[in-house]
């Protein structure tokens, strides 16, 4: 199947002829491509040599297609109409009140969602989308424009504006603490059925990571129960199905309000850290800079 690349030696001279032929005059098509009108001539002589027929038949003070210049125009005008309509109906819109944030579901449903009412009660001229995936962004393709990671710097992509530890240990529903007992020996944490998270990203800390930092070892590669959101895995812990790793901040709402309960008091403090990213080499909007600030603020030290 042929290709533009093959057909013809410059696209340049495909967008002169069709805005040429569209006006019916060089200097109108030189005026909306800003360039030229000899410019625009140089790369319609271009095509026509190209091509080897005339496209144009120039007089005077006008110029007229071919027979053969109708028959392309009449593609080309349609052709790039359609790109232009494919375009549009699929670039995002840029409005400058608009901050698009990204950030894991687990971080989107148990910290951040909870806090927005604050920030939208501050500032309600500023519209948000908020997108939860659990794999990492990429700031580099333009369609975020603050994200929450949890991992270690520095970043290809991003720089951080704030960062915030964590502390990791265990926890279940207070009806299966009461049933294991109040006080569990740390090497017997394991024995217990455990809840498991399929990892999308290498710096989630699993069941025998945990362990390692703690200072045990046998910890299963697979838990009795496996999910791949965290958000069901915590849902299942507080119906008690099994112990699932606990997030101090992500979690603190639902360890205030009783409905998980610590299993140890022995927790885990890996070297990763939530943080506050921009993307390299963008400008933020005043939009994005109001919160931004407002979430580096809630960052600040202080209790979870």
């Amino acid at each position: 199947m042929p290709t533009i690349r093959r057909s013809v030696a410059s696209l340049a001279s495909l967008t002169s002829f069709e805005a040429a032929a569209r006006h019916g005059s060089f200097t109108l098509a030189a005026a909306e491509l800003g360039v030229t009108q000899a410019a625009v001539s140089r790369q319609i002589r271009r095509l026509e040599e190209d091509l080897n027929t005339p496209l144009f038949v120039r007089s005077h003070r006008r110029v007229e297609l071919t027979a053969r210049g109708q028959a392309l125009a009449s593609v080309m005008t349609e052709a790039f109409g359609r790109v232009a309509e494919t375009i549009e109906a699929i670039r995002e819109p840029l409005v400058e009140d608009t901050v698009i944030v990204g950030a894991t579901l687990a971080f989107s449903h148990f910290w951040l969602v909870p806090r927005l009412s604050a920030f939208r009660a501050a500032h309600p001229e500023i519209k948000l989308r908020l997108i939860s995936e659990d794999a990492s962004f990429d700031l580099r393709d333009g369609r975020l424009d603050v994200v929450v990671r949890y991992g270690e710097p520095p970043f290809a992509d991003a720089r951080s504006l704030a960062s915030q530890p964590d502390e990791v240990f265990p926890v279940c529903s207070p009806s299966l603490r009461d049933r294991i007992g109040p006080t569990i020996a740390l090497d017997r944490i394991l024995a217990l059925p455990l809840i498991g998270l399929d990892k999308t990203e290498p710096e989630w800390l699993s069941w025998p990571r945990w362990a390692a930092l703690v200072g045990l070892s046998g910890a299963p590669e697979r838990a009795a129960i496996q999910f791949n959101h965290y958000t069901d895995a915590i849902y299942a812990a507080m119906a008690g199905e099994g112990v699932v790793l606990g997030w101090q901040r992500l979690l603190a709402g639902l360890l205030a309000e009783g409905k998980l309960v610590r299993v140890t008091d022995r927790p885990a403090t890996p070297p990763e850290s939530y943080h506050v990213l921009w993307p390299l080499g963008r400008r933020p909007s005043r939009a994005t800079g109001l919160f931004t600030d407002w979430l580096v603020a809630q960052f600040a030290p202080g209790p979870a």
